[in-house]
């Protein structure tokens, strides 16, 4: 039986959560554990293949959230067994295939449609997600998108990283808010699942900013969100700037009071995916905050409950 915590839109909230958890709405759709099988799709993107910029974003490594199983053969089938076989010792029998790595829409629409279905024609995948930038949604992909979600469920990332034009240009994102905007409005009317991506902690943004943030990211219309902080990645040209002029970035105390805050500030109809960054530890720069993801967890419902916030409350 799910908690309905607080205010009865906050559904998806077990085990003491103060906010709408991905993985009970996950149970909840499909009747058991899913996992995630991350697949690089073998794409690239236009803000590094010279289209837009040949830089990437300010804080991008790929390396970070690239598929942790490496194969010599990168086919969608390979990928996909392996993640079944890795899957499969943590009881896991569902999965959703996960395009992740670089703009997983940047392509001609022949070649997604290929890959796309190639990842979905196993018995045990029960869906679709797939990763990329607001301004690679062509008329044409949009069909296609449209298409796969009569065949499977299909979730649709989007990077918006911030609703402040003024930190989109200081990270290199090369399109503005109201692309972002746009894209999710059209995904929605085409019925589609939308996760947006978000960063806390930009040195363009103060924290009334990042708060008020979350007014403007009520008023879109998506169902998931992924919160991350702002973290230092090695071969970036964010860790070129921080070693000669060092960013302020958050402690794990802030980091936990400002998380806590933005969330309370959240619609309670939104399902959190993802709450915090977490790269490899050989990759990241800063912070460092030796914690596992558990004890973040942990340590994020602890603050909730004992300052009495939970999803929504500061909604209005």
């Amino acid at each position: 039986m799910f908690i309905k915590y607080y205010n009865p839109n906050l559904h998806y909230a077990q085990n003491g959560f103060r906010y709408n958890n991905y993985t009970y709405f996950l149970k909840e759709k499909f009747g058991d554990r899913v996992q995630r099988i991350s697949i690089d799709g073998g794409f690239t993107c236009p803000n590094r293949d010279g289209t837009k910029g040949t830089s990437g974003c300010i804080y991008c490594n790929n390396r970070s959230f690239s598929p942790f199983i490496k194969l010599k053969n990168h086919s969608i089938k390979s990928q996909v067994t392996a993640g079944f076989n890795y899957f499969h010792k943590l009881n896991a029998t569902k999965f959703i295939a996960y395009f992740q790595s670089h703009t997983n829409t940047y392509a001609p629409v022949k070649k997604l449609r290929e890959k796309y279905f190639d990842a979905i024609n196993f018995q045990n995948i029960v869906g679709l997600a797939i990763s990329t930038r607001p301004d690679c949604l062509s008329d044409k992909i949009f069909e296609l998108l449209e298409e796969l979600n009569k065949k499977t469920y299909l979730n649709v990332e989007i990077g918006i990283e911030s609703v402040y034009d003024k930190s989109l240009k200081w990270m290199n994102r090369k399109h503005d808010y109201q692309t972002t905007v746009k894209a999710i409005e059209k995904l929605n009317e085409l019925e589609i699942d939308v996760t947006g991506h978000i960063i806390l902690g930009l040195p363009t943004e103060t924290q009334n900013e990042m708060l008020g943030m979350a007014k403007e990211l009520n008023k879109l219309p998506m169902k998931f969100l992924k919160i991350h902080h702002l973290q230092v990645i090695k071969n970036t040209p964010l860790a070129t700037i921080h070693k000669n002029n060092p960013i302020k970035l958050f402690d794990y105390d802030e980091y936990l009071k400002i998380l806590s805050n933005f969330i309370s500030h959240l619609k309670s109809e939104i399902i959190l995916q993802r709450v915090f960054s977490d790269s490899p530890i050989d990759l990241l720069i800063d912070p460092i905050w030796d914690k596992k993801s558990p004890e973040i967890i942990m340590d994020l419902q602890k603050f909730m409950r004992d300052n009495d916030l939970f999803q929504g409350k500061y909604y209005l």
